[in-house]
């Protein structure tokens, strides 16, 4: 028999909470942090989706062929572990910077709603892009 293997990546954010796995609408399971898992299918064309919470993953369209295994990594956001700290770091920077010079109000203002559209976007307008589903 065929296997879809779902591979998890482990990753700061998330790490406490289980992501769900739906295959064509039906919750098959859910996949912990750093977590492996493996679904007997029979061979056909799915669609695949994962869902943390109200966000999660664009529907990921796969076929099973006859005793071939499929596999999928989940990921989330890959460029979170780097961007936001250091947009966290640059805000700090530049309330420190402003009590010792002027920094006009319109940089502060700019750069503060950049990190917080930043921060919101993926659990609003993006909620579909929050995880990723990758066939490797």
């Amino acid at each position: 028999m065929s296997k879809l293997i779902v591979n998890r990546r482990s990753e700061w954010a998330n790490r406490a909470r289980a992501i769900g796995l739906y295959l064509d609408g039906q919750k098959i399971g859910t996949i912990k942090n750093g977590e492996s898992k493996e679904f007997d299918l029979k061979p056909g064309n799915y669609e695949l989706k994962a869902k943390i919470d109200w966000c999660g993953s664009q529907v990921n369209d796969f076929e099973i062929k006859e005793n071939e295994d499929t596999k999928i990594e989940l990921t989330g956001f890959s460029k979170n572990k780097w961007i936001l700290p250091l947009l966290i770091i640059i805000q700090i920077s530049l309330l420190i910077l402003s009590t010792y010079f002027e920094v006009p109000d319109v940089i502060m203002i700019t750069f503060s709603t950049c990190v917080l559209i930043y921060i919101l976007f993926p659990i609003s307008f993006g909620r579909n892009y929050y995880l990723k589903l990758n066939e490797i």
